[in-house]
């Protein structure tokens, strides 16, 4: 006989042979975006103790390997230009430190911070600029007059009388120190220009090369065991169930649209005294299949939702002890993989410190529309959203409590969406104008740059240990996920209203179901369905609703419970 299924597993991992299209999109961010992949190396790696929510529509383990990667090149880029700034000052420190002054201010004079001042900072700002512009122009004029004033009068400085011999070398090599000192801000310039536009060539050809659409995946792997070996861990947590998070139940999933939550009396239909007894893992089979009976093959192929999928979903408190069942011994991170017998168990206790959702899900990816004929009008196209319902059922002291929560993914920003947009052909037009942009910025903040990403890059193997460290420390520790990385590239508020219609209508769709489906196990079970009808009419989704003495005015989503007392009130 085999061994039972264990009640709490790690998921396993199968890397997939091509990469959709927000993975392809979010593995190209961390090139257009500094700041996306530090945030992402902060959360998944060197937190190493923590769980992360579940990826679905995504791979996680790409996204973070090309944020170490770009954080690596990011690294010998600024390296780079530290080089070069380091070689002018000791070439020519007068017109290097000249040229970073001019730099830092027109840098400034760009920013935000210097568009916020009064218009009087504002002005004397520019006068500074044009100043010292002035002033290092005068300077120059001040070289070459003084020098032609000298030669046309005839003065020379005197020969060495103790070099009769040396002083034709003498003056060729002045000659050629002096016309080093002048050409050579102008070649490290120039070197400094090209060093920038190779750098950002490379990065945008990852995108068009690695990071195509349908390319077989290029995963790049990195040289530090202890980080390899928490990726491994990442990669296989994501394709769990359990989502571990302290603050948001529906991390992954996207941003809060719509929800509502009641408990109604289970009491017989038929007007007797009693509760009626009411069999949660039916009434979730039978939410589940209505569910899926939007994408009914009976329905006519225009009117099937043919992507959308329900699985079970359990939301876990973070805060928890190193010895507790859901912490795996072996990795010291939370199991996120519970089995069909454990997931009967969280629905069967409710109130225990693990609840159960049912997880609806319509993805992003569209539907093809032809003719009667089966002519193509237009191919399936990603619509950018993703709309999930959690609808979690439970029984509890002769009551039916039903809590619905509808989340909606927005589109990954615009910025990160480039991997699809930029043409290969143009790359070296891209690179040549990022270069120009930002050219100045990089020759001021090159340094800056350099000493935050070595200290950054020094410092991942020590941070892994500390946060290892602090959950050994104490009795309870936060494994909770901070955040998802999806979410953190999504953009927020929609502004595409095919976007936002599309986000109502499975919304209201789903709701829908939700209700009629609950109504009905009800009327079938022999329960009094009128406090429950009577709760569903009182929740709506328009701006504003009326119902008794409670108002609610202005708000996409408003839960209103009425409460009817037993007796008259003393």
């Amino acid at each position: 006989m085999s061994d039972p299924q264990p009640l709490l597993s790690m998921p396993s991992y199968v890397p997939g042979t091509t990469l959709n299209d927000t993975t392809r999109q979010l593995c190209g961010a961390p090139y257009l975006d500094p700041d996306f992949a530090n945030a992402v190396i902060r959360e998944v790696v060197e937190s190493e103790r923590k769980a992360v929510p579940p990826s679905y529509g995504f791979d996680l383990d790409p996204v973070v390997r090309h944020c170490l990667r770009a954080r690596r090149l990011l690294l010998i880029r600024y390296a780079v230009v530290t080089a070069l700034l380091i070689a002018g000052l000791c070439a020519n420190s007068i017109a290097t430190i000249a040229w970073l002054g001019f730099a830092a201010i027109v840098v400034f004079l760009r920013s935000s911070a210097y568009r916020e001042l009064p218009r009087a900072m504002r002005l004397a700002g520019l006068a500074a600029l044009a100043g010292l512009v002035f002033c290092f122009l005068g300077y120059l004029l001040l070289q070459v007059v003084a020098a032609g004033f000298i030669a046309s009068a005839g003065f020379s400085v005197p020969d060495d009388p103790f070099d009769d011999y040396g002083s034709t070398s003498s003056g060729l090599l002045a000659g050629g120190v002096q016309t080093f000192l002048l050409v050579s801000p102008l070649a490290l310039a120039i070197a400094m220009g090209a060093a920038l536009f190779l750098s950002r060539r490379q990065a945008y050809g990852i995108l068009t090369t690695e990071l195509a659409p349908g390319v077989p995946p290029v995963v790049p792997r990195g040289h530090n065991p202890r980080v390899e070996w928490r990726l491994g861990v990442v990669a296989a947590m994501q394709r769990g169930n359990i989502c571990v998070q302290d603050t948001d139940p529906y991390a992954g999933a996207g941003f809060i649209e719509h929800s509502w939550s009641f408990a109604v009396t289970l009491r017989p239909s038929a007007g007797d005294d009693g509760r009626v007894a009411l069999d949660t893992a039916a009434l979730n089979r039978r939410v589940h299949d209505a569910v899926l009976g939007l994408r009914d093959e009976r329905l006519r192929a225009g009117e099937r939702i043919p992507n959308i999928y329900v699985v079970p979903y359990v939301a876990a408190d973070g805060n928890r002890r190193a010895d507790d069942p859901l912490i795996d011994p072996q990795t010291r991170t939370p199991r996120t993989l519970a089995s069909p017998e454990t997931i009967d168990a969280i629905m069967a206790s409710p109130q225990g410190g693990l609840r159960h959702y049912l997880r609806a899900v319509i993805p992003a990816s569209g539907k093809e529309i032809r003719t009667p004929d089966g002519r193509l009008v237009l191919p399936a196209q990603d619509s950018g959203i993703g709309v999930t319902a959690f609808i979690h059922l439970a029984v509890e002291g002769g009551m039916l409590y039903t809590e619905f929560v509808c989340t909606v993914m927005p589109q990954v920003r615009p910025l990160y969406q480039f991997v699809d947009n930029v043409r290969p052909e143009r790359v070296t037009a891209h690179a040549v104008a990022d270069t120009l942009s930002n050219f100045l910025r990089d020759n001021v903040l090159g340094p800056v740059h350099l000493m935050r990403l070595a200290w950054d890059t020094l410092r991942l193997p020590s941070r892994m240990a500390r946060s290892g460290r602090s959950a050994d420390e104490f009795r309870f520790y936060d494994y909770g996920a901070h955040f998802s990385v999806r979410e953190l590239a999504s953009q927020r508020p929609t502004v595409k209203f095919m976007q936002v219609l599309d986000a109502e209508k499975y919304v209201k769709l789903l709701d829908r179901v939700v209700n009629e489906t609950v109504l009905d196990h009800l009327a079938d079970s022999g329960v009094d369905t009128t406090e429950f009808r009577a709760a569903v009419a009182s929740v709506s989704i328009e701006n504003a609703t009326f119902h008794g003495g409670q108002q609610s005015f202005g708000g996409r989503t408003v839960n209103i419970q009425h409460n009817a007392p037993g007796g008259s009130r003393a």
